[in-house]
C-alpha cells in the first residue's frame, strides 16, 4: 500500500515538472531576449547585427527566423517600415515558409508583411488563427491554451503596425486571452496589450494602457521598457510630474535605455535647454552611433538660438543626402528659413514634408509650424485645412484635436472666411463639449460676421435663455435680426429691441445711450409701417431720458402731423378706421429712474 502511494507521489511530481516545464519554456527568456530588447530599446542597427548572428548559425529556427524579419523591418529613420526593409524582410520569410511550410512563428512574420502592404484584415486574421491553433499546447494544465510565444509575437506585430493599419482590437482580445488562460505570463504580453490599447487611441485608452504596462511591472519590476511606456502616455498628456517619475524608474531600472532619454530631450527641448542638451548627450551616449543624430545636435543648436550654426548643419546633412534617409531634417530646415524671413525656401520644405509623411508620424508642432508659414501665403487657406483635417483625424489626444481646430479658426477669421470659421468653430465646440458662455458669444458672433441670420438669431435666443444676466446674448440677438429684418419694417426687429430694452431698463442710468439708440429703431419700425401713434409713445422715452433733445422734438411734430393728416382723411373717407401698427412691448413699461 505504501509502495503504490510513494509511485503516485512520484508520478505526480512527474507531471508537476513536465507541467512547469512546459509553462517555464513560455516566460522565461530565451537566447533571443537580448535582440528583442534592443528592438525595445530602438538600437535597431544593433539588433539587425544581433538577429542575423543568430539567424546565420540556426537558419531553420522558425523563432530566429522570426525576429530576423521583424529587426530587418526596423530599418527606417522616420517610424515607418522603407520599401526596402518591407522587400527585406518578405523575401526571409517568403524563403523560409518554402523550406518549412506553414510554420507559425513565419506566418506571424508574413502577416506582417501583409498588412503592411495592405492586405485583407481578415485574410491576416485567417493566417494568424492558423498559427495559434497549430501551436495549441496538447497536454498538461495548460491543454488547450494558445502558446505564449506566438501570441506574443502578434501582439508585438500589431503594436508596430501604424495605427491605422490592422485590427488592434484583435491583437487586445488575443492577448488578454493568454493572459487569462496562465498562472504566469510573460511581462511582454502585457506590454504589447498596453501598445495595442494605444494604437486604439491614448485618450480614450490611456488608463488601460498604463494598467498593462503596470502589470508588466508587477511581474518584473526591473522592466524599464514598461516604466518608459507609462512615462511616454504621461507625455502626451503633458503631465510633468509622472512623466518625469516614471522616466526616472525606468532609468533605476536600466540606465542604457536610450529612448528615455530621448523623450527627456523632446520634452525638455520646449522648457529648458539646459536639460535638454544633458539628455540629448545621454540618449547619444547609450544610442546605436548613426550619422544621422547629427540632426539632434542641429536641432538643440535651433533651440538654444544659433539659428545659423544650425542651419549650417542642417545644410551639411542635407548635402550628404541624410533628407532621404530622414525626411524630418526637413522640419529643422524650414524652422531656420523661418527664423531667417525666407518664407519661401521654409515653405518648400514644410509643405512636402506634412503632405507626404503619414499622420501618426507628425506631431503638433510640425502642424503648428506649416500653419505659421504656408499662412504667410495668399489662397493657402485651402491646403491649410487639409493639413489640419489630417492632423484631426489622426491625433488620439483631445487637446491637441482641439488645438488644430483653434488654428484653422484662428486663421479663418484674420482672413475673414467666416462661413468656413463657423463650420469649424461648431465641430471645435462638439468635441470641446461645454456650452458655456464663450461658446454662445463666439458662435454668435461669427455667425453674425459670415451673414447668417438665422443661425445668428437662432444661438443668441439659447444664449439669453442661458445667461439671462448677461448682455452680450441680448445685443446680439439685436444685430442678429437687423440681418434678417434689413428693412425694419417685418417685425423680426422690433421684437428683438423690445426684448433687450427690457434687459437694459434693468439699470437705466448705466443703458441711457442703449436705450435711445433703441428707442429710435422702434420709431424707424413704427414709421415704415404709418404706426405714427406708438412713433410717438416712442418719442416721448427717447425725450424721459434726453429732455428737449431737438432732433425727437421734430420727430414727434411730424408724427402728430401725420396723426392728423390721418384723421383728417378717415372722416373724408366716412370715419373708416386706419391699419393698426403692433402695439409696442413697452408701451406699458415705467421706465425705472436710476
Amino acid at each position: 500500500m505504501k509502495k503504490k502511494q510513494v509511485m503516485k507521489k512520484l508520478v505526480f511530481l512527474m507531471v508537476g515538472f513536465v507541467l512547469s516545464s512546459t509553462l517555464l519554456a513560455q516566460v522565461v527568456p530565451s537566447a533571443l531576449a537580448e535582440g528583442i530588447k534592443l528592438l525595445n530599446y530602438e538600437k535597431n542597427k544593433s539588433a539587425l547585427t544581433f538577429f542575423k548572428d543568430a539567424y546565420d548559425k540556426n537558419p531553420g529556427d522558425g523563432e530566429t527566423t522570426f525576429w530576423y524579419g521583424q529587426s530587418m523591418l526596423a530599418q527606417n529613420y522616420n517610424g515607418i517600415a522603407t520599401a526596402e526593409s518591407i522587400k527585406n524582410a518578405k523575401e526571409l520569410y517568403q524563403k523560409s515558409l518554402q523550406a518549412k511550410g506553414n510554420d507559425a512563428w513565419l506566418l506571424v512574420g508574413m502577416s506582417h508583411i501583409q498588412a503592411l502592404e495592405g492586405a485583407d484584415a481578415n485574410a491576416i486574421k485567417q493566417n494568424l488563427e492558423v498559427a495559434i491553433t497549430s501551436t495549441l499546447n496538447t497536454k498538461g494544465k495548460y491543454k488547450g491554451k494558445p502558446n505564449q510565444d506566438i501570441i506574443n509575437a502578434i501582439g508585438y506585430v500589431y503594436a508596430e503596425l501604424p495605427i491605422s493599419v490592422g485590427d488592434h482590437r484583435y491583437a487586445i482580445d488575443k492577448l488578454k486571452e493568454t493572459i487569462s488562460a496562465y498562472d504566469v505570463v510573460n511581462p511582454s504580453l502585457h506590454v504589447n496589450l498596453g501598445i495595442n490599447y494605444l494604437k486604439l487611441g491614448s485618450g480614450e485608452n490611456g488608463g488601460d494602457a498604463v494598467t498593462a504596462f503596470q502589470n508588466a511591472i508587477n511581474a518584473d519590476a526591473k522592466n524599464a521598457y514598461a516604466y518608459y511606456r507609462i512615462g511616454k502616455v504621461y507625455q502626451t498628456q503633458n503631465n510633468k510630474e509622472s512623466l518625469d517619475e516614471y522616466f526616472r524608474k525606468a532609468i533605476e531600472a536600466d540606465p542604457a535605455i536610450a529612448p528615455v532619454y530621448f523623450s527627456l530631450y523632446t520634452y525638455y527641448a520646449e522648457v529648458s535647454t539646459s536639460m535638454a542638451k544633458s539628455n540629448l548627450d545621454l540618449f547619444l551616449q547609450y544610442a546605436d552611433k548613426d550619422p544621422i543624430f547629427e540632426y539632434f545636435s542641429a536641432d538643440y543648436l535651433f533651440r538654444s538660438g544659433q539659428f545659423d550654426l544650425s542651419l549650417e548643419k542642417a545644410k551639411a546633412m542635407e548635402a550628404a543626402g541624410s533628407l532621404t534617409i530622414f525626411p524630418g531634417l526637413a522640419v529643422l530646415l524650414a524652422k531656420n528659413y523661418d527664423k531667417k524671413g525666407d518664407t519661401v525656401l521654409a515653405k518648400s520644405y514644410i509643405e512636402p514634408y506634412i503632405n507626404n509623411t503619414s499622420a501618426d508620424k507628425l506631431i503638433n508642432t510640425d502642424y503648428e509650424l506649416a500653419v505659421k508659414i504656408l499662412s504667410k501665403f495668399s489662397g493657402s487657406q485651402a491646403s491649410l485645412a487639409g493639413i489640419l483635417e489630417k492632423a484631426i483625424a489622426s491625433d488620439t489626444v483631445k487637446a491637441n484635436k482641439l488645438k488644430y481646430y483653434k488654428l484653422e479658426i484662428d486663421m479663418l477669421e484674420k482672413n475673414n472666411m467666416y462661413s468656413d470659421e463657423l463650420k469649424w468653430y461648431a465641430n471645435y465646440s462638439a468635441l470641446r463639449g461645454v456650452k458655456d458662455e464663450v461658446y454662445y458669444y463666439k458662435t454668435s458672433s461669427i455667425a453674425i460676421n459670415a451673414k447668417e441670420g438665422a443661425i445668428a438669431s437662432a444661438i443668441t435666443k439659447e444664449y439669453i435663455a442661458a445667461f439671462p444676466d448677461k448682455p452680450n446674448g441680448y445685443s446680439m440677438n439685436v444685430r442678429a435680426a437687423r440681418l434678417l429684418d434689413t428693412a425694419n419694417n417685418l417685425g423680426i426687429l422690433f421684437e428683438a429691441v423690445n426684448i433687450q430694452n427690457e434687459f437694459l431698463l434693468k439699470d437705466v442710468a448705466k443703458n441711457k445711450q442703449a436705450l435711445v439708440n433703441n428707442y429710435y429703431t422702434l420709431i424707424g419700425y413704427y414709421n415704415e409701417t404709418k404706426g405714427y401713434e406708438n412713433a410717438v409713445l416712442m418719442c416721448d422715452k427717447v425725450l424721459e431720458l434726453v429732455p428737449e433733445d431737438p432732433t425727437t422734438l421734430q420727430a414727434k411734430a411730424q408724427f402728430t402731423k401725420n396723426i392728423e393728416i390721418i384723421k383728417k382723411m378717415q372722416n373724408q373717407k366716412g370715419g373708416a378706421p386706419a391699419p393698426s401698427a403692433p402695439k409696442a412691448a413697452s408701451d406699458t413699461t415705467q421706465i425705472k429712474k436710476g
